[in-house]
């Protein structure tokens, strides 16, 4: 990623092809300050040394085998097709076998998957695939509900729509009772203020 270039590319957009002034006391800036967010945090993950999280995992010496769920966990991304940010909340539910992952971990995980131009659905199976491959739970759910600009600030101007998304694997796929107590204990978590 060239951040110089995003600031020449992004200045050359508003002047020639916007026909902004750049003389403007509130644009004077606004190049740098854009390639800095799209380079350094929206989407790092385009970086080719955007190295996975380190996910530590510790023995399940108690073997605890109920549902272990991640709740609210905020996240912000891409749309590829308008380059608009969507936002969000995420739930991480699995279910451990031989391992437990650390608290921070699927916030880490759903982090990396996110900071690229990404559609939503695939954070989803991409944090799942990740909580799989590094945990080998029995079951692992992964909820996410994103607003986004694309549909608040252009075309349909839903200021109050969202979407919803899932991926499920192992107990959650195969047992719908696992499956609905996982959607309980999510439902419980949007009581808390």
């Amino acid at each position: 990623m060239d951040q110089e270039k995003v600031e020449k590319y992004f200045s050359l957009l508003l002047s020639e092809g916007l026909g902004l002034d750049l003389s403007d006391a509130n644009l004077v800036d606004t190049p740098k300050r854009v390639a800095r967010m799209y380079c350094q945090e929206l989407l790092r993950g385009c970086c080719e040394s955007e190295e996975e999280p380190d996910v530590r995992t510790f023995p399940n010496d108690k073997k605890y085998s109920q549902i272990i769920a991640f709740d609210r966990i905020h996240f912000t991304s891409v749309c590829p097709h308008h380059f608009l940010p969507f936002t969000g909340l995420a739930w991480v539910l699995y279910i451990p076998k031989d391992l437990l992952m650390g608290a921070s971990k699927p916030a880490r995980i759903l982090e990396y998957h996110s900071v690229r131009p990404q559609l939503q659905e695939n954070i989803c199976h991409e944090v799942m695939d990740h909580v799989v491959r590094e945990v080998d739970p029995k079951g692992v759910m992964v909820v996410l509900r994103g607003e986004h600009g694309c549909m608040k600030c252009r075309g349909v101007k839903q200021v109050e729509s969202g979407m919803i998304s899932s991926a499920v694997y192992g107990a959650f796929d195969q047992d719908v009772s696992t499956r609905s107590e996982g959607m309980f204990l999510i439902s419980l978590s949007l009581l808390v203020k």
